[in-house]
């Protein structure tokens, strides 16, 4: 006999056995402070390693890809220009804007040691959150970082914004428009 008890426990036991074999990080688990903490630390671990740099670069871009919600935040960059570009535009500029800001963030992650990292807690709206967090950098200066968050599939809560209080983060992309500007001739809707 089968009871709601009984299927209960089975149900939990194949959810579980579910996640383990599909390979979903556990980083998902847990608040946005969590999840945040979770992969700032996994990048931390992965840029300190002895693996080669491409392969450090491989799997970093792999965390950043989840924990950032790469088509919200290069739609928030093109503002009002989202609506008028076509889907195949919206792609190309998802990936280059996902290239430059984690080249930018990846530079910046490594100015701090990841003990160095205060993570000052979350205000949850919703389905919005927003994580506080200081860093130190290695010369003294701190710098107040705020992760506005959206939670997703799985409760997994993805990165649409920062907040910085120093523009040190924007200041690099904006040196990196370089970059941008580079990709021009492969973007048709390119107009100078």
């Amino acid at each position: 006999m089968v009871t709601m008890k009984t299927r209960g426990v089975s149900l939990a036991a194949a959810a579980t056995l579910l996640v383990c074999l599909s390979g979903i990080s556990t980083a998902v688990s847990g608040g946005p402070t969590d999840q945040i903490r979770g992969h700032v630390d996994e990048m931390y671990q992965l840029v300190s390693s002895e693996r080669s740099a491409s392969e450090s670069q491989a799997a970093v871009r792999k965390i950043a890809d989840r924990m950032f919600d790469w088509p919200e935040m290069a739609r928030g960059a093109l503002g009002k220009h989202w609506q008028e570009r076509t889907p195949s535009e919206r792609e190309e500029f998802v990936r280059l804007f996902a290239a430059v800001f984690e080249r930018a963030y990846l530079s910046k992650i490594q100015l701090a040691d990841a003990e160095h990292f205060t993570y000052l807690g979350d205000t949850i709206d919703g389905e919005h959150a927003t994580v506080r967090t200081t860093v130190t950098a290695k010369n003294g200066s701190v710098i107040a970082v705020d992760y506005r968050t959206r939670v997703g599939e799985g409760g997994s809560w993805r990165v649409y914004d920062l907040n910085t209080r120093v523009s040190v983060l924007l200041a690099t992309i904006g040196r990196n428009s370089i970059l941008l500007s580079r990709a021009r001739p492969m973007l048709s809707w390119s107009r100078g």
